[in-house]
């Protein structure tokens, strides 16, 4: 019986095993977001390397999936935190392996940065102003030279349609550090992001919500209650328009469940607002502060 479940298990995830993940939901691109599209592509096309930089959940990580999508590239992407080392980048030898056959190509797994390389594919350094400066310098060979030497394989040269974007919290946000001024000079385009207008935004939460078919009030109400966090001294990181996306899904999809368009928002908002948002102001917490907020906009 186990066996039989593990046999099907591995049926599935062969077939579950696809080449590249594609984007799901139409991208809007109007406003702040198509000088981005346009500076991140054009930028890639020329040799250089662009940084975008913006409040998490803005859609900085969206912008490099499209161009990748729409360049033909395949994607590759690390996070980045205080734990992650170069060789979660670059690979490493299986042990097992060069016991058996020594240190060679056939012994070698290759992290997500040689594998763009090797492919041509583009690499997103996500939240690169969270690594640490050990990390930061193993970028600098692929960012200047287009090469990594692996040591005992020897260099390594990128295809010519290897790309390489960074994205990068601001500085102000905490748990995140200075790029080294090496790196920075290797980083030519700088690509600035902030919260969408209204109209743009609007149009965000109804492309990415499956069967749209919310009321504009409800909708108006939504971005409202997002907005105000933005404009809340009181908060150091307010809702992104991922949170809002989140909310208007929600009460798209389970709106008949309740009396009044309001008791609906009032329902998902402090669970979905509240798991980004953080407060700068000692006595407040992330709960009160979207009931204050709810409180003012619902009523």
């Amino acid at each position: 019986m186990i066996a039989d479940r593990e046999q099907g298990f591995r049926k599935m995830l062969e077939k579950s095993i696809v080449e590249n993940i594609r984007i799901e939901h139409p991208v809007v691109l109007k406003g702040q977001y198509e000088t981005a599209y346009s500076l991140l592509k054009d930028a890639l096309d020329t040799g250089i390397t662009p940084c975008l930089v913006g409040p998490p959940g803005v859609g900085k990580s969206l912008l490099a999936r499209k161009v990748a999508e729409d360049t033909g590239r395949s994607f590759h992407e690390v996070f980045f935190d205080e734990n992650v080392t170069p060789s979660r980048l670059i690979g490493s030898f299986d042990p097992a392996l060069v016991v058996r056959s020594g240190r060679n190509i056939s012994s070698f797994e290759p992290g997500p940065l040689i594998r763009a390389m090797v492919e041509g594919g583009l690499f997103v350094a996500h939240e690169l102003n969270r690594a640490t400066e050990f990390c930061q310098n193993s970028l600098i060979a692929p960012l200047e030279e287009r090469h990594y030497h692996l040591f005992p394989l020897g260099m390594i040269k990128s295809q010519e349609s290897f790309a390489f974007v960074a994205t990068q919290n601001p500085i102000e946000t905490s748990g995140t550090y200075r790029l080294s001024k090496v790196l920075v000079d290797r980083i030519g385009c700088w690509i600035r992001l902030t919260y969408p207008t209204k109209e743009t935004e609007l149009e965000i939460l109804k492309e990415n919500t499956p069967a749209f078919n919310l009321p504009h009030s409800t909708l108006e109400k939504i971005y409202e209650i997002v907005k105000e966090t933005r404009d809340s001294p009181v908060l150091e990181i307010p809702a992104s328009p991922r949170s809002g996306i989140y909310l208007t899904r929600l009460v798209n999809k389970y709106f008949n469940r309740f009396d009044k368009e309001d008791a609906a928002i009032r329902f998902f908002a402090p669970a979905v607002l509240a798991k980004e948002m953080k407060v700068r102001e000692e006595g407040k917490t992330v709960s009160m502060v979207v009931e204050e907020i709810l409180a003012r906009k619902l009523g």
